[in-house]
């Protein structure tokens, strides 16, 4: 008699600023490569001006960052910054960075045999490097890509809102979608895709926004709480 199909593995995706460590990874990486070299931080310093109106209105934010970012990286191989990035997961995965209970489920997972995979707008190589300090291995990450050129890193269309589970599927995670871990509305469209759905530490406007649109169908997770699935 015919053996049933095993049943499919449970996959959870979690997202990694605001819900593994705490504030923007990758905008705080690019800070500290300015400050880095003291041309790079005059010239930023410079650029306010220019720059901050542009930072202040959603449509034009994510140009004034690709400047910044061209500005603090011009020059710098990409296995250099490769390295940098490695050293700066040190810093983001210290005691007061991390959110220990939303860690904890992800280790949780992962040693139930689950397949986790942490997808963010944080640039690649740092969202691995910071998920290798958390000691999360193996897990598949799913991060916005940049490209190199002789004027510094672009970044290209950043992976968050729908394009996240869209770049979920493209790499071949096909499965349902069994958990997802967020602090943010923007990944509405990763909650919508799954069965069980977590709120890390959500602020008021965030958690008003989920919930008109999907209802009491979440459970919140705070930082006192415990952290088993």
């Amino acid at each position: 008699m015919p053996q049933p199909p095993p049943a499919p593995r449970p996959i959870a995706v979690f997202d990694l600023d605001g819900t593994l460590v705490r504030g923007d990874s990758f905008t705080h990486f690019t800070r500290a490569l300015l400050r880095r070299s003291p041309w790079r931080a005059v010239a930023a310093i410079l650029c306010v001006p220019v720059l901050a109106p542009l930072y202040a209105l959603h449509p034009t934010r994510r140009r004034a960052f690709a400047l910044l970012l061209r500005l603090a990286t011009i020059g710098l191989p990409p296995h250099r910054f490769a390295a940098l990035a490695t050293e700066f997961a040190a810093e983001r995965t210290s005691e007061g960075n991390r959110i220990p209970h939303t860690v904890d489920r992800a280790r949780a997972h992962l040693a139930a045999g689950d397949r986790v995979v942490v997808a963010t707008s944080c640039a690649e190589p740092l969202a691995a490097a910071i998920c290798r300090e958390l000691g999360l291995a193996p897990v598949d990450v799913i991060a916005s890509r940049l490209t190199a050129s002789r004027t510094g890193m672009r970044p290209l269309p950043a992976c968050r809102g729908v394009r996240k589970v869209e770049r979920i599927r493209a790499a071949g995670i096909t499965g349902p979608i069994t958990h997802a871990y967020t602090d943010s509305s923007v990944d509405l469209p990763l909650l919508t895709a799954a069965a069980h759905r977590y709120l890390i530490d959500p602020s008021p406007t965030h958690l008003t926004r989920i919930h008109t649109r999907l209802g009491p169908t979440y459970v919140v997770l705070r930082s006192t709480e415990p952290s088993t699935p």
